[in-house]
């Protein structure tokens, strides 16, 4: 294949896929890399990575993908990535808080690389699958706003057996307290995760038209 066609086909790939790759070493080098989170502008900035890296596999040309097996390749690797780093960083995090050497934040750090990895993993998937461009950025779309609904936080919650009870203020959340402007309270968070789940539905199921028509009364 010739280099022209290869660049043609895969531009809009390569772009963000290099932009994917600065933006993580941004996030993670650069800037102050911990839990908390202190600014709307600090939350947009860390989610850059995955949403370029999702445009990237979106506009993935698959003919070219397939020509070169690259299922054969890229799945495979991305399962080595979980099973080489991820699952035994996991276990090492928890022994050494158990041993008192860590704390919760090393572990939560590490989640936040792994849940991200995990989504632009599972667009990969669908798009080496034969998956759509439309299908692969809406997977990824209602797959970041379910990251950022507050639902996970929920279940953490709900799952802790030390807390008794839903406590009345999520102090904790950062990403909803930057977007709120203070603290949730209970009743907030709920009708935060409500709202959430309700976008992510309507990227996965609003016909294409719907998507077309907002697109036009904007331009008007």
């Amino acid at each position: 294949m010739p280099t022209s066609s290869f660049w043609r086909d895969n531009r809009v790939t390569l772009t963000a896929g290099a932009a994917a790759v600065a933006l993580a070493a941004l996030v993670r080098f650069v800037i102050p890399y911990e839990r908390e989170i202190t600014s709307l502008w600090m939350l947009l900035v860390k989610l850059t990575p995955q949403i370029a890296a999702v445009v990237a596999v979106a506009w993935l040309d698959v003919a070219w993908a397939r020509r070169f097996r690259l299922h054969l390749v890229a799945l495979p690797a991305i399962f080595l990535a979980f099973l080489c780093y991820f699952v035994p960083m996991t276990f090492m995090t928890a022994l050494d808080m158990v041993d008192g050497t860590a704390v919760f934040e090393d572990l939560y750090l590490h989640v936040v690389v792994f849940v991200p990895f995990m989504i632009v993993a599972l667009v990969l998937s669908y798009r080496l699958g034969g998956g759509s461009r439309e299908g692969a950025l809406r997977i990824g779309a209602a797959s970041t706003i379910l990251q950022m609904s507050g639902l996970e936080d929920l279940m953490a919650v709900l799952m802790n057996s030390r807390l008794d009870g839903i406590p009345e203020v999520w102090d904790w959340a950062h990403h909803m307290t930057v977007r709120l402007g203070h603290p949730a309270s209970r009743g907030e968070a709920y009708a935060f995760i409500a709202v959430h789940v309700v976008l992510a539905i309507a990227v996965l199921v609003l016909p294409r038209r719907v998507f077309a028509r907002l697109r036009r009364r904007r331009a008007e």
